[in-house]
C-alpha cells in the first residue's frame, strides 16, 4: 500500500503553577539529552509513579540534574513532554500500520497501545490536571493528532467494507477511553486482545 499524506504531529514543577510547554531542542546533543530524559521518565513513571524524584530521572537518563532542569523547569513540564511522547508514538505507529496493512490492523494497534499504557497515562494525565489544568495544550494537541488518524482509519475501513458507515471518530475515542478505563495491572496481552476483538466485531457492517 502506498504512503499516504498525513498531518504533521504538533509539537512538569513541584508546585501547582502552570508550566511552560517544553519543546524538543534542535541542537543534536541537547536533543539527545531531551530524548534520554523523556525515555527515563517513561520508564520510571510506569514503574514508580509520577511522583518519582526528579534527580532519579536524571540519573536514569545518565545526565546531571541541572541538565534535566534546563530542559524541564518543573515536574509538570516533564510530565507534559512524556505524555506527548507516549501519544505521538501511538499515533506514529498507527499511521505506519495504516500505510502498510489494513484499517482494521491500524485500529487494533491503536486500541492495544492505549490499553497497554492506560495506567501510566492515566496517572500522568491526573498529575498534569493538578499542575496545569484541563486546558494544558498537550491535551488538545494529542486529541487533534489522534482524531486525524482515527478519521483516516475509518475512511479507509469504510472503503474496504470493514467498518460500518455510521461510526464516527468520536465514537472510537469513547470506545478507546472506555476500554482503557477497565485496564488493570493483571491484564495479559491475550485479555486485551480478546476485548479489542469484541469491539472490532461491533464495528463491522452486518453480515461481515
Amino acid at each position: 500500500m502506498g504512503a499516504r499524506s498525513r498531518p504533521a504531529a504538533k509539537t512538569v514543577d513541584e508546585t501547582n503553577a502552570p508550566a511552560p510547554t517544553s519543546q524538543r531542542p534542535t541542537r543534536a546533543d541537547a536533543a539527545r539529552n531531551y530524548d534520554k530524559l523523556v525515555a527515563a521518565a517513561q520508564e520510571l513513571f510506569a514503574t514508580e509513579g509520577t511522583d518519582v524524584a526528579l534527580d532519579k530521572v536524571a540519573a536514569e537518563a545518565g545526565v546531571g540534574v541541572g541538565t534535566l532542569y534546563r530542559h524541564f523547569p518543573n515536574r509538570a513540564a516533564l510530565l507534559e513532554a512524556t505524555f506527548r511522547s507516549y501519544s505521538a508514538q501511538i499515533v506514529a505507529d498507527g499511521w505506519r500500520l495504516l500505510d502498510s496493512e489494513s484499517a482494521v490492523a491500524a485500529l487494533e494497534g491503536m486500541f492495544a497501545a492505549y490499553m497497554a499504557t492506560a495506567g501510566t497515562k492515566r496517572g500522568m494525565r491526573e498529575a498534569i490536571l493538578v499542575a496545569v489544568g484541563n486546558d494544558a495544550p498537550v491535551f488538545e494537541e494529542t486529541r487533534t493528532n489522534s482524531r486525524e488518524l482515527m478519521t483516516a482509519i475509518l475512511e479507509a475501513g469504510r472503503r474496504s467494507g470493514d467498518f460500518r458507515d455510521d461510526v464516527e471518530p468520536a465514537d472510537i475515542t469513547r470506545l478507546m477511553g472506555g476500554l482503557s478505563m477497565t485496564c488493570v495491572a493483571e491484564d495479559t496481552e491475550e485479555t486485551r486482545r480478546r476485548l479489542i476483538g469484541v469491539v472490532l466485531d461491533g464495528l463491522r457492517p452486518r453480515g461481515r
